[in-house]
């Protein structure tokens, strides 16, 4: 069975290569997702005991959270509070004390509202959400149009009510809310439940089975086209024709000189080495795929693409634009598919994947590897077995090395990572060509 990240890479990969636009889009563009089913789940009442459980779960299973939190234990679980920001999810505000507002006066309303909203900011250095503070949940959902107007704020309700604190159940929490989310909606659970965290896990898994990405609200809204206003009153965010692919990956090309890669974007641009898609996007934060990487390797080696050119994989037909330099790899052994019979050419690409592949490469082009020690990585445990030597072979090139003491062996690589890697190979000082002819041959050659 396929990972999250293999299946939400994919299909947003798809959507970069195969793009179509569906009626009422806001843009034509590889940033279009139209057929993404979207959710937003969302804890109330914590900080409290269940969060790290809790954002445990969300990480093994890849799902981003929105957290209502109160005052009361603020404190006291600070570094959960600093941890749902760092792992990204949307830390939100459910007032000081949890009063009802409409029983409030204007005074009370402010200053439940703006003391959470200080203690956040003094825990997490946020100031809240896109410029308009930390989006607010009234306790109860209790709300009137005097607390609307006072709170200064985003007001969020749902669509889709567990009733875990009442069930205490998580047959009944994971039965209902599967049965009754649909695209869009906002699902509502509590932090201090301990049935939720129980089904949590089974939780996350049907609704992802069922083709949901579970996201923050500000992102839900975001990829809706929604700017959430002080005051409003938002429970979903329905498709109405914008569904854009998640924030993380959306970089506005206008501004493209300014992304961290932009030198080495020109530079694979200008070799014609690496292209941007239809709508002349580079998409510099997307994942590169397999099928994109040998590409752009077997152009670098001078392999000619052709329509004709047998893959060798089952899952690369005759006329795929990856087929000419999927042959060349399987024939040099620089990159093998991911059985005997495919290659994945639409599957994200590795971080621990591509130093494979660039350290055959750097043998095949017989560069002087020197010895490099995997222990100088934290997570070198992690490194897979098939991949070791070929991540010590790349970091001691100088190819692909980790960052803050990491390698991060299952990482997806972004193009912008790719156009870096491929500019850094162009400028290695490799033996030339005419010193292999052999190699030059048999393998270099394939051509339709």
């Amino acid at each position: 069975m396929k990972s999250w990240k293999q299946r939400l890479a994919a299909g947003l990969l798809t959507a970069v290569l195969c793009v179509s636009l569906a009626p009422g889009a806001f843009a034509a563009s590889a940033y279009d997702c139209p057929g993404q089913k979207l959710a937003a789940l969302t804890f109330d009442d914590g900080p409290c005991r269940n969060s790290e459980a809790i954002l445990n779960i969300l990480k093994a299973h890849g799902a981003k959270a929105t957290f209502f939190l109160n005052g009361t234990n603020l404190d006291l679980y600070a570094p959960q509070v600093r941890r749902m920001a760092a792992e990204g999810h949307q830390v939100a505000n459910h007032t000081y004390h949890h009063p009802d507002l409409v029983q409030c006066s204007p005074a009370q309303v402010k200053e439940e509202v703006g003391s959470l909203a200080r203690s956040l900011t003094a825990i997490t250095g946020l100031q809240g959400t896109g410029g308009t503070g930390f989006y607010l949940r009234p306790p109860f959902g209790s709300r009137n149009p005097e607390v609307l107007a006072q709170v200064g704020v985003p007001v969020v309700c749902w669509t889709v009510d567990s009733s875990d604190w009442n069930y205490k159940s998580a047959d009944h929490l994971v039965n209902f809310v599967t049965a009754n989310t649909r695209d869009g909606d906002i699902i509502l659970v509590h932090e201090t439940v301990p049935t939720t965290v129980q089904g949590l896990p089974r939780l996350l898994t049907q609704l992802q089975a069922k083709g949901f990405e579970l996201v923050t609200v500000e992102e839900l809204f975001w990829r809706r086209g929604i700017t959430p206003q002080a005051g409003g009153l938002y429970r979903f965010a329905r498709n109405t024709g914008v569904n854009r692919c998640a924030r993380a990956l959306y970089f506005d090309e206008r501004r493209l000189d300014t992304h961290w890669a932009y030198g080495a974007i020109t530079y694979v641009r200008s070799k014609g080495l690496m292209e941007g898609n239809e709508y002349g996007e580079f998409t510099p934060n997307f994942p590169m795929t397999r099928g994109m990487f040998v590409t752009m390797l077997g152009r670098l080696s001078g392999v000619q693409g052709g329509s004709q050119t047998a893959s060798g994989f089952a899952d690369i037909p005759t006329g795929h634009y990856a087929a000419p330099y999927a042959a060349w790899a399987k024939a040099s052994g620089v990159m093998l598919g991911i059985d005997e019979a495919n290659f994945g050419a639409n599957l994200p690409l590795t971080r621990q994947q591509m130093a494979v592949a660039l350290a055959r490469y750097a043998k095949l082009r017989k560069a002087l590897i020197g010895p490099f020690d995997l222990s100088a990585y934290a997570d070198q445990a992690a490194i897979a077995p098939w991949a070791r030597e070929g991540v010590a072979a790349c970091s001691a090139l100088g190819f692909l090395n980790g960052a803050d003491g990491a390698f991060c062996p299952d990482g997806i690589t972004t193009r912008a990572m790719g156009a870096t890697i491929l500019q850094r190979l162009d400028q290695f000082s490799f033996p030339t060509w005419n010193e292999h002819p052999k190699i030059q041959k048999d393998l270099w050659s394939i051509s339709p």
